[in-house]
C-alpha cells in the first residue's frame, strides 16, 4: 500500500474478459464520475463502498434496498458478475495457480 511518498506506478493485472466487461458496464452506468485525472466514486455508491470496507475489516452491516432499480439492468449486472466469477474460477483451475481476479 502506498503511503503517499512512493512514486506512482502502473501495474498490470490479469482479469477474465468477462470481468473487464462487467467493470466497464458498471463504469458506464455511473459508478465513477469525472474525467481522466479527476475521477471519484459516485456519491450514491460511496456509502455502499464504505459498508463493504466495514465488512472486510471485520464489521457487520445491514443492507436495505429503498427502491429497486430497473429489473433488466439488475439482472444483466447479476449475470455479468456470476459469469465473471465462473470464468475466473475456470481460468484459475486450468492454470494450476491463481492468475486472475474476480469480483
Amino acid at each position: 500500500m502506498s503511503n503517499g511518498s512512493d512514486p506512482l506506478r502502473v501495474v498490470q493485472l490479469s482479469f477474465a474478459s468477462s470481468l473487464e466487461e462487467y467493470l466497464e458496464r458498471v463504469r458506464a452506468l455511473g459508478a465513477v464520475e469525472g474525467h481522466n485525472g479527476d475521477v471519484q466514486i459516485s456519491p450514491t455508491l460511496q456509502p455502499v463502498l464504505e459498508a463493504m470496507h466495514h465488512v472486510l475489516a471485520g464489521g457487520e452491516v445491514q443492507v436495505n434496498i429503498v427502491r429497486g432499480g430497473q429489473p433488466d439492468i439488475f439482472r444483466e449486472l447479476q449475470h455479468r458478475a456470476a459469469q465473471a466469477t465462473h470464468e475466473t474460477n475456470a481460468l484459475n483451475q486450468s492454470s494450476g495457480n491463481t492468475v486472475v481476479t474476480a469480483i
